[in-house]
């Protein structure tokens, strides 16, 4: 599909912050360039790390409180909106920069190094889409991931992102990237996450009495601009009856109540506009988002996940904790979201796949009466997947990173 295709298909989903976009960028092209100069003259380089407008709770902030901490002559900084709730957590290291600030729009344009997590971690997703594909904007572009990639996403292609280094979390991950993706072979480096260093430090504070129920969205239903198909509500839909069943579940509550165990029901970021609409009975059920509640806390001292297609497995299985696979919606979500890839969740997940709440249920139960532990063919699994484990990935990304030769001008 060619750019001009693409950018029709996007009209639907613009914005007044697009609109205005090319504006900002005429205004502050000619600054950028010469602050970039500035830069080159000094033998200086500056990085720019983002997770999002809002956030500072993954592998951008990992990455960027081991420069700040163990490089502190590299000048980094963070691009967040200071009003947000995740601003206290990266404000301690300094170097902060507002999110879609003059100053961010100059600095991501200066910046010889742009490090993110997503692929539209800019100051105007749209116009740098376009700049960035026409080869316009310049400048080592560092993909850290959000979760290792599972299943054949086509967004992420080369074609699509331009991506300079595109770092893998997983063994299988980075031959399936390598082969699949579009990218050189030197622009795919299986270095590991950052945040599997914080996960690699707490392996031993689980929670044996904490279930965390995790799904992944839903692209039909997610996307910040779409809305639900015609007159239908999202208490109509296949997904919200199927997790609003199993936080209310009788027997469920019962076993939770009796065992006195904790379980969070965490909305994905593209989902928490559903929040509210998810209802329980039971006081030990909390029903949290990014906002009430850590992620990285929430994986790392919980004894039980489930979930269904969601990478966060991968955390999981990386602490050798037990998975739940609840699919009930296969075939919509391979039809609607993203078609299977290297991954097959029977053959290489590291936990059950169920399709009925009554077999999940059954997983779960069974799980805690031997205490948690995990089949040995989940673990051989997961030492398979996962050869690097030895909490030194934010060293081995930093050194990557600089040894990727300054762009040619």
């Amino acid at each position: 599909m060619s750019l001009v295709e693409k950018f029709i298909r996007s009209i639907k989903y613009i914005m007044w912050q697009d609109l205005f976009a090319p504006f900002v960028f005429l205004v502050v092209f000619l600054p950028a360039e010469l602050y970039k100069a500035s830069l080159r003259i000094r033998g200086r380089e500056l990085w720019v790390i983002a997770e999002g407008k809002n956030d500072a709770r993954d592998n951008g902030l990992v990455l960027f409180e081991y420069i700040r901490t163990h490089h502190p002559e590299v000048n980094v900084y963070y691009a967040i909106n200071k009003k947000s709730d995740s601003y206290q957590k990266v404000a301690p290291f300094g170097n902060i920069v507002q999110y879609q600030s003059l100053k961010h729009w100059i600095y991501y344009i200066a910046a010889s190094k742009n490090i993110s997590i997503h692929k539209s971690a800019s100051p105007n997703t749209l116009l740098f889409y376009v700049l960035h594909r026409l080869g316009i904007i310049n400048g080592h572009r560092v993909f850290l991931q959000h979760g290792v990639t599972m299943n054949d996403v086509k967004y992420l292609h080369y074609s699509e992102t331009r991506f300079e280094l595109f770092v893998c979390g997983a063994a299988p991950e980075y031959e399936y990237v390598k082969t699949h993706f579009g990218f050189n072979e030197d622009q795919v480096a299986y270095l590991g996450f950052p945040r599997f260093d914080k996960l690699f430090a707490a392996q031993n504070t689980i929670n044996a009495r904490q279930i965390v129920i995790m799904p992944t969205w839903r692209s039909w239903l997610g996307r910040e601009t779409n809305a639900l198909s015609g007159s239908q509500s999202i208490e109509e839909t296949q997904y919200f009856k199927a997790y609003q069943s199993l936080i209310n579940n009788k027997k469920f509550i019962s076993f939770i109540e009796k065992n006195k165990l904790d379980v969070y029901f965490f909305q994905h970021a593209n989902m928490e506009k559903y929040a509210d609409s998810f209802t329980t009975s039971s006081s030990r059920i909390k029903i949290v988002t990014a906002e009430t509640a850590n992620i990285q806390t929430l994986l790392a001292q919980s004894g039980l996940m489930i979930t269904d297609y969601s990478s966060v497995s991968i955390d999981f299985a990386f602490m050798r904790k037990p998975v739940l696979y609840f699919q009930f919606d296969e075939e919509a979500f391979r039809k609607h979201h993203l078609a299977e890839g290297y991954f097959s969740y029977r053959k290489d997940g590291f936990g059950p796949v169920v399709v009925e709440e009554g077999q999940l249920l059954e997983k779960v139960y069974e799980y805690f009466n031997r205490r948690l532990v995990v089949e040995d063919q989940y673990l051989k699994r997961s030492s398979a997947f996962f050869r690097l484990r030895d909490g030194n990935n934010s060293r081995r990304i930093f050194d990557k990173i600089m040894s990727l030769e300054r762009r040619a001008e």
